[in-house]
């Protein structure tokens, strides 16, 4: 009997009581509560990919890409509250360097992109509210001062039109004309410059000839010497059998001392029994020039005068200015993607070259 009941007993004892059921499903939901708060509070920990940390985080990383890159420019091409271009050196060894853009449109809402070398605009950050530069910091490198040339318009520099007794010369192999003439200039000028010469000229019998119409460095007794400074032809078959004025222009005579003169010379270009006949005042004016041996030697004819126009225009000196250089030692940016002003991301870069800026 004993032993029937110790073998109950110990049955009884592998079961639980309710009591002891109920305690367990409470202590297990108490740990399933803890086990889910913990959960949601790890959740809200991860920042939201659309959330504002988020946003800042990203922001952050295109400047930090931006001041790298600033950081190292060796020329600043181009400049403005949201835009700025420079080169970098060679990165890929074709010895040129390398063009780096970086811009914003300033509207709200647009990209910020990036191009390089000219490339495909590509954006590297949406939605942006903001990208500015917030600070510049430059240094002046020099100080010059600088004398600007002004060029005057064209106008008559020199000119012989109202003969006294109107004279023909025939142009010939051996038998040249010209016409010294000193430029009309202002007090100022430093250089002046021919740009066209006018002349009384018509045929003479064939028409064959071809006449150099030349501008020569006098010497100094004011006659032809062998310094050609322009010239340009002019074909007998091109002229009229009256007389009519004949214009050339002169496109690389110029850089001459307001204290000089120039010879106009006729020249034979092209052999023939008369090239063209050329009007001149055989009793007044003065300068003119005669040859009858090819140029050898030049005969000063102090009472006659071609009848001849010489355009052209006058360099004087400005006022003086002060040119300064300056270069760029750094720059602060502003860049935000959320309208929380809070999340503005700031950037200040060192430029290691100080690349050359204009004021």
């Amino acid at each position: 009997m004993t032993l029937q009941i110790q073998k109950y007993g110990m049955a009884r004892q592998k079961g639980l009581t309710i009591v002891e059921l109920l305690v367990s499903i409470a202590v297990t939901v108490v740990l399933m509560l803890a086990i889910s708060s913990v959960m949601l509070i790890a959740k809200h920990a991860f920042p939201d990919v659309n959330g504002p940390a988020n946003a800042t985080i990203v922001a952050s990383e295109v400047a930090e890409q931006f001041a790298t890159e600033l950081q190292y420019a060796v020329s600043i091409k181009d400049y403005s509250t949201t835009m700025i271009e420079f080169t970098v050196a060679d990165r890929n060894a074709d010895e040129l360097p390398e063009t780096i853009r970086y811009e914003w449109s300033g509207t709200p809402g647009d990209p910020l992109t990036r191009q390089y070398n000219g490339g495909t605009i590509v954006n590297i950050l949406d939605g942006v509210q903001q990208f500015e530069g917030v600070s510049r910091e430059v240094e002046l490198i020099s100080s010059e001062e600088i004398t600007p040339e002004n060029e005057s318009p064209e106008y008559p520099l020199s000119n012989y039109e109202t003969p006294v007794t109107p004279a023909d010369v025939a142009i010939k192999e051996t038998v040249w004309v010209g016409q010294y003439f000193e430029p009309i200039l202002p007090a100022d000028a430093i250089s002046w410059k021919v740009t066209r010469v006018i002349f009384m000229a018509c045929r003479n019998g064939d028409a064959k000839g071809v006449t150099a119409v030349q501008l020569r460095l006098p010497n100094a007794f004011n006659r032809p010497t062998t310094t050609v400074l322009g010239e340009v032809p002019m074909y007998e078959e091109s002229l009229s059998t009256s007389y009519l004025k004949q214009e050339f222009s002169f496109s690389n005579v110029s850089g001459l001392s307001p204290s000089q003169g120039l010879c106009l010379v006729l020249a034979c270009r092209t052999s023939d029994t008369a090239l063209a006949d050329v009007q001149y005042d055989n009793a007044g004016g003065s300068g003119g020039l005669w040859t009858t041996d090819g140029g050898s030697t030049w005969i000063y004819l102090y009472n006659r005068s071609m009848l001849y126009k010489i355009y052209g225009t006058v360099t004087t000196v400005g006022e003086p200015q002060i040119e300064n250089t300056y270069c760029l030692k750094a720059v602060g940016i502003k860049l935000r993607t959320t309208n929380d002003e809070q999340s503005a991301v700031y950037a200040g870069v060192t430029c290691l070259n100080k690349p050359e800026v204009k004021q």
